[in-house]
């Protein structure tokens, strides 16, 4: 059956602080426009009634970019939990049915904040708090969401509420996430969100190794008022059917494995989902096209007027087009629009002596899976495996150049398909035997 999917992502980061100098210092960073700091400065920003000295083209892009709902701040865990239970009841979903009447659908990439030297403004610190919210206001209330991957690069300064734009120049914090959410939770992503929208050489080689599904392009004809500083999508494909990255630059078809799909944003100032777009990619599907309609926001925000503007979008552009349309798992809308996978993948393991021999029964992803140690002294470290068939067939010896076993409370590993199915082999060692546990997600 023919239908376009609209898939819901939120750039899930927990509760954000901002102050009223924080504010006016980011007009000024963006408009290049100092205003004084005020409460009354403040509610004339929000009440539209302020005026400022910005060139005539940019006095639109202000009013867009500071008001009511941009400034809608979540500014701590109980003004976030407010608002979640509210949109996460099924009565509220239901207000919103697709095509099929089901409810709104939301996939949840969440982040965690780690190994900042500061945090002005005041965000949940700590290895799964994000993930572990989320996961189980899901599981509370029995709704069909999911949980996906969002990561932001530390900055040379290591502030919380500054980005870096290069994966591994200044900590390990992407290694230790996710050895963590491999050994403490039984989960590792398939799909992914960049944060701030950044993709690099670097970034682009690793996700690439691992993770299939990549909702990051944001390129847009809009007005980009960071300079280029962030949203570094210019030439990359405009329409909505996803693409093959090119090794060298992210934002050209290539030959690279992953899968990136466009993603635009709502309710905030840059790179919107709007009228125009939606119709845009319902045309596409109706012509046959392979086509994901991909939006994205913050949980820190209030989400109530987005669920309304973009559900009369999504309606209005339906019945133009006479076409369906279904909210969808990040994951399973490129199972409809690129195939279905046919088996689970599966690893046999071996220890013989002081190593472990290790074979999938069909090809993955990436060359290896993402290996995750945990030592007895409760340390987390990620390796290489020694491969000795790419994509099938590896080996891990324990000797005086990694760790003896005897040292190793778990060895762990999790690979995809090129589906995004995921699998997780968790190992441990007792008495020179090995426990081994495999686990579908």
């Amino acid at each position: 059956m023919k239908y376009l999917d609209v898939v819901h992502l939120v750039d899930t980061e927990g509760p954000l602080n901002e102050t009223l100098e924080t504010t006016f210092k980011r007009i000024n960073e963006i408009f290049n426009i100092k205003i004084k700091p005020s409460k009354s400065n403040y509610n004339k920003i929000l009440n539209n009634t302020l005026s400022v000295k910005v060139a005539k083209k940019n006095k639109k892009q202000f009013a867009k970019s500071f008001n009511r709902n941009t400034l809608n701040y979540k500014r701590n865990f109980n003004e976030l939990k407010k608002q979640n239970i509210r949109i996460f009841k099924k009565k509220y979903r239901n207000k919103f049915k697709d095509s099929f009447g089901n409810g709104w659908k939301v996939n949840w990439n969440c982040v965690d904040h780690v190994n900042y030297v500061s945090n002005p403004q005041k965000r949940i610190l700590g290895y799964h708090k994000v993930f572990d919210y989320y996961s189980n206001l899901i599981k509370k209330n029995k709704i069909k969401d999911s949980l996906h991957f969002h990561f932001h690069p530390t900055s040379l300064n290591n502030i919380a509420n500054t980005t870096g734009n290069h994966y591994f120049s200044n900590s390990d914090n992407l290694f230790q996430i996710l050895c963590r959410r491999i050994l403490d939770r039984n989960w590792f992503p398939s799909v992914y969100r960049a944060g701030f929208h950044i993709e690099n050489p670097d970034s682009n080689w690793f996700l690439d190794q691992f993770i299939p599904f990549d909702y990051s392009n944001q390129s847009c004809n809009q007005v980009n008022l960071n300079d280029k500083r962030f949203e570094n999508w210019n030439n990359a494909p405009k329409n909505w059917s996803p693409y093959h990255p090119s090794h060298d630059d992210h934002r050209k078809k290539g030959s690279c494995r992953r899968w990136i799909a466009r993603c635009l944003n709502i309710g905030t100032r840059i790179a919107l989902l709007n009228q125009k777009e939606v119709d845009k990619a319902f045309l596409a599907k109706k012509n046959n096209k392979k086509t994901i309609l991909a939006f994205t926001n913050h949980d820190f925000r209030a989400m109530d007027a987005d669920f309304v503007n973009v559900y009369k979008m999504l309606v209005k552009s339906s019945k133009k087009y006479g076409l369906k349309f279904k909210f969808s798992d990040a994951r399973e809308a490129f199972h409809h629009e690129f195939g279905k996978p046919r088996k689970k993948l599966k690893f046999r393991v071996k220890l013989i002596k002081n190593k472990l021999y290790i074979k999938s029964n069909q090809k993955l992803f990436g060359p290896q899976p993402f290996l995750a140690l945990k030592t007895n002294l409760n340390k987390y470290f990620h390796e290489n495996f020694y491969i000795q068939k790419p994509f099938f067939e590896w080996i891990y010896t324990f000797d005086r150049h990694s760790f003896s076993i005897n040292d190793v409370k778990y060895f762990a590993f999790a690979a995809n398909n090129k589906y995004g199915l995921t699998t997780i082999v968790k190992i441990k060692f007792k008495n020179k035997k090995s426990i081994i546990s495999q686990m579908h997600i």
